[in-house]
């Protein structure tokens, strides 16, 4: 059973945008059918039929205009959220990132931390906050596929919760977890 999960579903938005965002780069879904990727009956928790421990943390990246779909899908899938970890981005050239956005530029992604059960944390030291440079993580425009997230947040989950480790939506393989996604690739 996973203790630790990690996902950035696939968002379908709201607006107008049409293909400028996510959906030029693959098939996004509804948050009611992201939400109906878990099975809560009878106690135990499965989601996209993989077995949830008791007690086990979820890592869930949301997009800013859908703060309340990211609160509706931890609940689906039977967490509560308790804080959140940011990723405030920079550009190759090590200036602010300057990101999409129908109010504000966003320069940052969130994700949602939540719980079930009571899981162990083994780092009470870690900052609710990490900067990188796009290029030193392999994220430059260049470089980059949408929605990919840097090493360093991996190694923070790493740093704070024990395994078996899940990836939803991922984009890669990475050694030491079960990574399932539509366009995962193998390990870089």
């Amino acid at each position: 059973m996973f203790k630790t999960i990690v996902a950035d579903p696939a968002w379908k938005f709201q607006d107008k945008l049409g293909i400028r965002g996510a959906e030029a780069h693959y098939k996004c879904m509804a948050t009611y059918d992201i939400c109906q990727l878990a099975d809560t009956g009878h106690g135990n928790i499965t989601i996209m039929e993989q077995p949830i421990a008791q007690d086990a943390t979820l890592f869930l990246w949301r997009v800013a205009s859908q703060q309340q779909a990211a609160l509706d899908v931890a609940r689906a899938w039977g967490f509560i959220v308790k804080t959140e970890l940011i990723w405030l981005k920079k550009t190759t050239n090590g200036k602010r990132w300057f990101g999409l956005g129908h109010i504000l530029r966003a320069e940052h992604e969130a994700c949602l931390v939540a719980t079930r059960g009571r899981p162990q944390v083994k780092d009470h030291s870690t900052r609710s906050t990490f900067v990188t440079d796009l290029d030193l993580c392999g994220l430059s425009a260049a470089a980059g596929r949408h929605s990919a997230k840097p090493e360093e947040f991996y190694r923070i989950v790493e740093s704070l919760f024990d395994g078996p480790r899940l990836e939803l939506f991922a984009r890669r393989q990475r050694p030491g977890w079960t990574c399932i996604g539509d366009e995962t690739e193998d390990e870089v």
